[in-house]
């Protein structure tokens, strides 16, 4: 069975959206790119189960978050884009200064979030335009502070659509990047950070923002750091 017939029959099972023959271009950052074969919006953890369980072309799928940091090529994708959306983007308060993200909230909105409920380490979020889930992926960071230094744990699932918890200690980061493998897809992390008041933690957050107003045009759609240091 080809793909696309493939992907229809899963379709009957589940009520998420599929489109096929679908331009990237509204789905990049730099609105480029050209139509990707399948691309899969899960409603929720359930149905993005049972779509990879009954998917069998596990080497062409790949998930886009906000692609801030990503090119995608005219000839576009011949595979499967799943994208995550706002059912993967809750944001909630574990105690003991621990925070929980969906991996497809913005990094921006956990730093506010995070602000709103007096923890700091997370001011640097502010800065980055993406997501948590690609965060995650190539270790974001800047100004001296990437996501290894606050996250705990990332929750995954696999491509046969079995979920788990992998802690950060089994989790090698290095400079914007890990050691998870590829195939795994980021649900959610939970991230440690320090109680603080609001005045520091806006303060922090401000100062974040115009420093990197002085190193990159300010609501213009770029690369930021295009090569690694």
């Amino acid at each position: 069975m080809g793909l696309i017939s493939q992907i229809k029959e899963i379709k009957k099972k589940i009520s998420s959206k599929i489109l096929f023959d679908e331009s990237l271009s509204k789905y990049s950052w730099f609105n480029l790119g050209g139509p990707a074969k399948v691309i899969f919006k899960p409603k929720n953890l359930s149905e993005l189960s049972i779509f990879l369980k009954n998917c069998n072309a596990l080497n062409v799928i790949k998930v886009l978050g906000t692609g801030s940091n990503t090119l995608i090529r005219d000839g576009g994708f011949d595979g499967i884009i799943i994208k995550l959306g706002k059912s993967f983007s809750h944001l909630s308060l574990l105690g003991q200064n621990m925070l929980i993200a969906g991996s497809s909230a913005l990094d921006r909105n956990v730093s506010n979030f995070a602000l709103e409920n007096s923890l700091s380490g997370f001011e640097f979020l502010s800065c980055i335009p993406g997501t948590i889930g690609g965060g995650i992926r190539m270790n974001s960071g800047c100004y001296g502070e990437d996501i290894s230094n606050i996250i705990a744990s990332v929750q995954v699932m696999d491509l046969e659509g079995r979920v788990k918890v992998i802690p950060s200690s089994d989790i090698k980061f290095f400079y914007r990047g890990c050691n998870l493998d590829n195939s795994l897809i980021f649900i959610s992390a939970t991230f440690q950070g320090k109680s603080d008041n609001n005045l520091n933690i806006g303060k922090k957050i401000n100062n974040l923002i115009e420093k990197k107003k002085k190193d990159q045009p300010s609501k213009i759609k770029t690369c930021g750091s295009t090569f690694k240091n």
